[in-house]
């Protein structure tokens, strides 16, 4: 018994040569003209930091990007909007490729994430030697920029590469919430040595684990005479930042270290007056989010393999991947049953897109033949009927 579909489209599979011709069209100045080799090495030096503009190849697709979370937002809407914003490093040992903070050399993409939709909003592609902190005020004006009209609230996240006082100061001005690590600066890191014990909260628990099963203990704590000697806390109505303390330390603490020497210190700058444990875990949220994208992007989809030494095809083969992921984001939210709702590219190919089918010719239309007893045919078809449901909707949108 079979499952039988209308297939009105169908796409002949491209050669590598075609692949390659298309990626290498990209690589483009801000006009649309082809980069010549002159060009090319102005704009990747050695020791010098430079984020390249976009030709309009590129930015066309990341309209189409943001078209896609415009669409999921219409028929999947949140009004509040976290971004964690993190870059990750894509080893590629091509002739052009420069050498990240780590070692690494390759390139080095920052991107923005949408932890309620689960899908990407930004992506910026860059040198292995441009840092996450570069240019990331004008970053961030471009990811919140794109977030769709109905989005009422807006929050940020993120490591101590957005540790940035234009940054930061930006968020507070516009009313977006953030909690992101500070650097810890020698004047920060005695701050936190200068806490008295008393002052000091043990967490309730880590991760679902009660404190008392752990292999480390784990404090908190607000830091209440630190302030940094930015610009806006040296003016007249500025306000300074508040910032909480966290520590960490084995069970089987070092028997030749003094008591200060045992604690590994870290701390987080915030706008926001949630009580402390709560906001602290919050802000480790984007390590189950923005962290797990990036490794989906890199070993479930095809970012994490480079295909040239050509910046402008690589930049548009990653933007292609960001994609994907949104499409892949956008199904499982309009289309498959809840029981998917968090599975990942690798399980989905082996449910849907690898399955077999028998395509036939019948009655002037081509149509899709599926074994029934495959769950997974089931599926298909009513996912297809779902996207045809949409359709009308998503054209009004």
């Amino acid at each position: 018994m079979f499952i039988t579909l209308p297939w009105q489209m169908f796409f002949p599979a491209s050669c590598p040569a075609q692949a390659k011709d298309f990626l290498y069209r990209f690589h483009q100045d801000e006009q649309g003209k082809r980069l010549t080799k002159k060009q090319d090495t102005t704009l990747s030096v050695v020791g010098h930091a430079t984020i390249r503009p976009e030709g309009p190849g590129l930015a066309c697709l990341a309209e189409l990007l943001v078209e896609l979370v415009r669409k999921l937002q219409a028929i999947h809407q949140k009004q509040l909007a976290t971004l964690d914003v993190d870059a990750t490093i894509i080893a590629a040992h091509k002739q052009t490729a420069l050498k990240a903070y780590e070692g690494t050399v390759g390139y080095q993409p920052q991107l923005a994430y949408w932890a309620e939709q689960g899908v990407f909003v930004v992506d910026q592609f860059r040198d292995g030697n441009v840092n996450a902190e570069y240019k990331i005020k004008e970053f961030f004006e471009r990811a919140f920029a794109v977030l769709p009209g109905s989005v009422t609230r807006r929050r940020l996240r993120g490591d101590s590469a957005l540790y940035n006082e234009d940054a930061l100061t930006w968020c507070d001005d516009f009313g977006i919430e953030f909690a992101v690590s500070a650097d810890m600066t020698q004047p920060l890191r005695h701050s936190c040595r200068a806490i008295p014990e008393h002052a000091w909260h043990t967490y309730t628990t880590v991760r679902g684990t009660r404190v008392e099963d752990l292999t480390e203990e784990r404090q908190w704590a607000e830091v209440v005479d630190f302030i940094p000697g930015w610009q806006r806390n040296r003016s007249k109505h500025g306000q300074a930042f508040r910032y909480l303390a966290i520590r960490v330390c084995p069970r089987q603490r070092g028997l030749f270290l003094a008591d200060q020497e045992q604690w590994r210190t870290f701390a987080v700058v915030t706008n926001m007056d949630w009580d402390g444990e709560r906001l602290l875990r919050w802000q480790r949220e984007k390590q189950g989010t923005v962290e797990h994208g990036h490794d989906i992007l890199k070993n479930e989809l095809a970012a994490g393999t480079i295909p040239c030494g050509i910046f402008g095809s690589n930049a548009a083969w990653f933007r292609l991947n960001v994609i994907v992921h949104a499409l892949d984001t956008f199904l499982k939210v309009t289309t498959l049953p809840k029981e998917l709702a968090t599975a990942k590219p690798k399980r989905l190919r082996f449910l849907f897109y690898t399955i077999a089918g028998l395509v036939v010719r019948h009655a002037r239309s081509i149509v899709l033949q599926l074994e029934a007893n495959l769950p997974s045919s089931h599926w298909i078809a009513n996912a297809r009927h779902a996207l045809l449901e949409l359709a009308p909707r998503l054209a009004m949108t």
